[in-house]
């Protein structure tokens, strides 16, 4: 399951708490640079402000942010870390090194440092949410489910935390082999979900979700009208109109499973993430086809 949360790096700019003179005038330079999206003058003119003046927490801090729009990972914790080191409450640092460690792959010091962050700013929605999804990639779901909630009381008006919070759901039921203690798991994800769409009502992936939810929990209606749901919001979503055609052929519903796989295969060619669902749609159509009259068909 791809992540679908909001990454931020927050832009400093420069403070007149800095030395005046040269690293000043670098700094600033920087972020002119920075706000044209020119990055590797930007960079030049940060790295130069940092030089001049090494205990400027503020011109480590942006230049880890122009590391990270360049994908300099490495560098950009660096960065972060040097600003830290000047300030080890300087929580925006802690929240983006955090985001640098995920993008680095290192789950282990991401956790660390974004429960650093939330606990200096507990009420810091979008961390919290960060540090959930860190735990959710790491396979701790029940620590990113409790991450999830509290980025959800924190920020009651984001979408986000609501579908990764059913996200985490969904991937704890997988591990349950209990139908007693997986589909209740399911039904709170189902209601995450749909917390989720109230907020974010173009949010297509909650229900498809919640397609995939009902379906495993046997209520092929309700699975149908969720699929239906997704393609009213995106209708040349592939992986939809798979499973919309999926459900209605082990429902029997052969004319309308053949219109659903036909439609599959036009918005599904020329994906090559769809090459081996395309061909085993292909194989449904021309079963289909040997049970149906001629009549039932599309022309």
């Amino acid at each position: 399951m791809k992540r679908w949360c909001v990454l931020l790096a927050v832009l400093a700019m420069p403070s007149e708490a800095l030395a005046q003179g040269e690293a000043v005038d670098w700094f600033r330079l920087g972020a002119q640079e920075l706000a044209t999206g020119a990055l590797e003058k930007a960079t030049e003119a940060y790295e130069k402000g940092v030089a001049a003046k090494p205990d400027a927490r503020e011109g480590w801090y942006n230049l880890g942010i122009v590391y990270g729009r360049r994908r300099l990972f490495q560098k950009e914790s660096e960065a972060y870390l040097k600003a830290i080191e000047l300030d080890p409450a300087y929580a925006n640092a802690l929240h983006n090194l955090g985001l640098a460690y995920l993008d680095l792959g290192q789950k282990d010091k991401a956790i660390d440092v974004l429960k650093k962050m939330v606990n200096l700013q507990p009420d810091a929605g979008d961390a919290w949410n960060n540090l959930g999804f860190a735990q959710l990639d790491k396979g701790d779901f029940e620590a990113a489910r409790k991450s999830f909630a509290r980025s959800c009381e924190t920020a009651p008006l984001s979408a986000d935390p609501r579908f990764n919070l059913g996200v985490s759901l969904m991937r704890a039921a997988e591990k349950e082999t209990s139908t007693a203690r997986r589909d209740p798991l399911l039904k709170e994800a189902l209601a995450a979900f749909e917390e989720a769409i109230r907020l974010d009502p173009a949010n297509f992936r909650a229900a498809f979700n919640q397609g995939v939810i009902q379906n495993r929990l046997g209520n092929a209606d309700a699975s149908v009208e969720a699929y239906q749901r997704t393609l009213s919001i995106r209708p040349e979503y592939p992986q939809a109109h798979y499973n919309l055609a999926a459900v209605l052929s082990a429902r029997g519903q052969l004319e309308e499973a053949l219109k659903a796989w036909e439609t599959y295969v036009n918005a599904g060619q020329g994906d090559k993430n769809e090459k081996a669902f395309l061909d085993n749609a292909r194989k449904e159509i021309s079963r289909l086809k040997s049970l149906l009259p001629p009549s039932a068909q599309t022309p």
